[in-house]
C-alpha cells in the first residue's frame, strides 16, 4: 500500500499535468516564462490547505538576551527586537534556547544537521516546490566570503548578494540557453508568454497575472532607481553602476526581501533564504552612529560600557531588515502560507554562547502560535526549529526529508 505522503505529492503532480494539459501549455512556453509555470502551479498551491512555502532569514552573532527578549505577548521589546513590534501579531519568539553548534565558524550546519547534508532550504524547495520553476532562491546581502548556509547535493551554494542579478534571473529576459534580446525589460520578455496563457485562464487568474506583472515591473522600477541607469541582462555580470557597498546595505536588504516576495508571490520558487551578512561580520552600516565593523559594534568596539550601546543599534538595525522581509510576505497576502524562520550562529555575541539563541518563527496562518513568547528550553536547538517548520509545512514525512531533528518545539504548533 503506498504511504500517505507519496499519495499526496503524487497527486499535486498529476494534478497539475493535467491542468497544464488541459490548457494546452507545452514545454516551450513553460520553458520561455517561469511566471507562466507559477501561474499555473498557483491554482493547486491556492487549493491545498496549510502553509505551503518557506523562509529562512539568517542574522550573525544571536544578540543580548537582557535587551532582546520580549514579554509572553509581545507588548514590550528589548532595545535589540524592538524592530520586530511592527509584525509582532505575526512572530513567535522563542525562549532561552540552545544551539548545537554555537559559535563562529558553524554557519554551514545552522539549518543542516551535518557538514555534508543538504541543507534545510534546499530540501523543503524539492519537497514543497517541485513543480515550480526554481527549486530554492539564496540571496544575501554582503554574505559571501565566511561561511554559506545553503549547501546541495554536498556542495556550498553562494549567496547571491546582487539585487541586479537575483531579479533578472528570476524575472528578467532570460530564454533556454540565456539569449534573448537585452533592450528588453523583464516584464516584455514574459509577454509572448503570457499572452498565450492569457486565453486559458479567466478573469479571476487574469486579474492576478496582472497584479504579478505589475509588482515585477515596479520592483524593477526600483532598482533602477537606485542603480541610476538601466539593467544589464546578462545575470553572470553585475552591471557596474549598481553600488554594492556598505553604504547601501538597507537598500539593498529592502531590493531582496521585495524579490523574495515576489518569487513566492508569483510561485517561482517555495523556499527562499536571506542572510544579512556571514559568519565574519566584517560588514559596516555607515549610515548608522557606529561607524566600524558589525563585529566590532560586538567585541571592544563599546568601550568597556556594560550596556553594549553599538551592539545595541547594530543588532536593532538588522532586526527592522528582518522584520521589513516579514512585513512585505504579510503585506503581499503570502505570510499566512509561509513558514519563517530566524536563525543565527550564538547567543551573547560577545561571550559565544549557546544559550539564550535569538530564535524567530512566523507566518503560517494557523499552523503556529503567534503573537506570544512563550516556548522553547535549552534542550531544543535552531535543528528543532526547523524541524517544527517541516512539521507545521507536512513535509517531514516527505522521502526526501533528512530528519533534521525528530521532535518539535513544544508549545509552537497549534
Amino acid at each position: 500500500m503506498k504511504k500517505p505522503y507519496k499519495n499526496v505529492f503524487d497527486k499535486r503532480r498529476r494534478d497539475l499535468l493535467k491542468i497544464l494539459a488541459a490548457a494546452g501549455i507545452g514545454k516551450g512556453l513553460l520553458r520561455a516564462s517561469p511566471l507562466v509555470g507559477g501561474m499555473m502551479a498557483s491554482r493547486l498551491a491556492e487549493a491545498q490547505t496549510g502553509p505551503n512555502k518557506s523562509v529562512v532569514i539568517y542574522v550573525p552573532d544571536g544578540a543580548l538576551p537582557e535587551h532582546w527578549y520580549p514579554n509572553g505577548d509581545l507588548t514590550s521589546f528589548g532595545a535589540m527586537s524592538q524592530p520586530y513590534s511592527t509584525v509582532a501579531s505575526e512572530c513567535n519568539f522563542l525562549r532561552s534556547m540552545g544551539h548545537h553548534r554555537g559559535g563562529h565558524g558553524v554557519m554551514p550546519t545552522i539549518i543542516n544537521n551535518s557538514w555534508g547534508g543538504d541543507s534545510f532550504d534546499v530540501n523543503m524547495g524539492r519537497i514543497l516546490g517541485e513543480n515550480l520553476p526554481f527549486t530554492y532562491v539564496n540571496l544575501g546581502v554582503h554574505s559571501n566570503g565566511n561561511g554559506v548556509l545553503t549547501k546541495d547535493n554536498g556542495s556550498d551554494v553562494p549567496f547571491e548578494d546582487n539585487p541586479f542579478n537575483a531579479f533578472n534571473r528570476l524575472f528578467g529576459n532570460l530564454q533556454a540557453g540565456g539569449g534573448g534580446d537585452p533592450k528588453l525589460n523583464a516584464v516584455d520578455a514574459h509577454l509572448e508568454a503570457v499572452n498565450a496563457l492569457k486565453t486559458k485562464l479567466g478573469t479571476y487568474e487574469q486579474q492576478r497575472l496582472d497584479s504579478h506583472l505589475t509588482a515585477i515591473e515596479e520592483t524593477q522600477r526600483r532598482l533602477q532607481d537606485l542603480g541610476g541607469g538601466g539593467m544589464s541582462c546578462a545575470a553572470a555580470s553585475p552591471p557596474a553602476e549598481f553600488p554594492i557597498e556598505f553604504s547601501t546595505f538597507q537598500q539593498q536588504a529592502e531590493l531582496q526581501a521585495d524579490i523574495i516576495a515576489l518569487a513566492l508571490e508569483c510561485n517561482f520558487t517555495a523556499s527562499c533564504s536571506l542572510a544579512l551578512g556571514n559568519d565574519g561580520a566584517e560588514f559596516t552600516l555607515p549610515y548608522l552612529d557606529f561607524q566600524n565593523t558589525y563585529h566590532s559594534s560586538i567585541h571592544g568596539g563599546n568601550g568597556g560600557d556594560p550596556t553594549y550601546p553599538h551592539y545595541r543599534e547594530t543588532r536593532a538595525h538588522l532586526s527592522s531588515l528582518s522584520a521589513s522581509l516579514i512585513g512585505r510576505l504579510r503585506d503581499r497576502g503570502i505570510l499566512d502560507s509561509t513558514i519563517v524562520c530566524e536563525v543565527t550562529d550564538m547567543g551573547n555575541g560577545d561571550a559565544h554562547s549557546n544559550s539564550d539563541i535569538p530564535l524567530i518563527m512566523a507566518g503560517g496562518g494557523g499552523a503556529i502560535q503567534r503573537g506570544v513568547s512563550n516556548a522553547g528550553g535549552a534542550s531544543y536547538t535552531p535543528l528543532h526549529q526547523i524541524h517544527t517548520a517541516a512539521v507545521a509545512l507536512q513535509a517531514h514525512q516527505h522521502p526526501l526529508y533528512q530528519g533534521y531533528q525528530s521532535e518539535v518545539i513544544p508549545g509552537v504548533l497549534t
